[in-house]
């Protein structure tokens, strides 16, 4: 899948639509690999940390969860992309998993939280396979057993694992485990989880539409407002007022 690049990071030239048909491609294909879900914040992350740049460059979809990213897209002829966040990746798949015969494994977030996801999942999608949700322990990533991981997926084949650990961590994650998955594609929805428990709630979708999630998510949960989290969410307006200003030039 072809990319564009906003400094070093490869952002794939998808939306929702061919997001998911590229994934049933891949399914149908048996090429495997982990899709992460990259919005400002992430971009930032890659930018300025090699490590974490190489795991978003090594993906099979790197995927535009957020509205900046695709507004530099746009401004560079790219009018075909738009937005694919985790949970509307999620619905789309969900919502063909019974036709194509597609289950899915859950790993991330409490107990509690995974319960309520379930309960949701199979009220809202009849028939969805689910092989297996878990919540892992709050540990640093080298604590994770990932040989073990790996066994317990390839045991049970789920077509998708789906990661809920958060950014950056999840993507780190998914990069160290998937080499060692058979059959299964790797993806990492962030909040996602959250949203399909009801546990928080998602944007309003004017909001969403309008790239002002994140200012909901702030106000939301305001103790994710520090120095750090603000200076990677508005680094994003440098590449995009760049974008915008070459597309008045050209």
């Amino acid at each position: 899948m072809d990319r564009f690049y906003i400094g070093k990071i490869g952002i794939s030239k998808v939306n929702l639509n061919t997001a998911v048909a590229h994934l049933n491609e891949a399914v149908s294909n048996h090429k495997y690999g982990y899709v992460c879900v990259t919005n400002s914040r992430a971009t930032y992350i890659a930018n300025h940390e090699p490590d974490y740049l190489k795991v978003q460059n090594g993906s099979l979809l790197t995927v535009p969860d957020g509205m900046p990213l695709v507004w530099i897209a746009h401004n560079k002829g790219l009018a075909e992309m738009g937005k694919v966040s985790g949970q509307d990746l999620m619905d789309a798949i969900f919502k063909i998993s019974v036709e194509k015969g597609y289950s899915h494994y859950f790993y991330g977030c409490s107990e509690k939280t995974l319960e309520l996801l379930r309960k949701n999942l199979q009220k809202r999608y009849p028939g969805l396979e689910i092989k297996d949700l878990v919540s892992p322990p709050f540990q640093p990533l080298e604590n994770f057993d990932i040989p073990a991981l790996a066994a317990q997926v390839n045991a049970l084949k789920p077509t998708f694992f789906w990661c809920g650990l958060g950014c950056p961590k999840q993507e780190r994650l998914m990069a160290m485990l998937q080499p060692h998955l058979t059959e299964t594609i790797s993806i990492g929805v962030g909040l996602a989880f959250e949203y399909y428990a009801e546990t928080v709630k998602r944007a309003p979708m004017w909001m969403q539409k309008n790239g002002l999630e994140w200012t909901y998510r702030l106000y939301k949960q305001p103790d994710r407002i520090t120095y750090h989290s603000m200076k990677r969410l508005f680094n994003i307006m440098i590449p995009v007022t760049k974008s915008f200003f070459k597309l008045k030039i050209d």
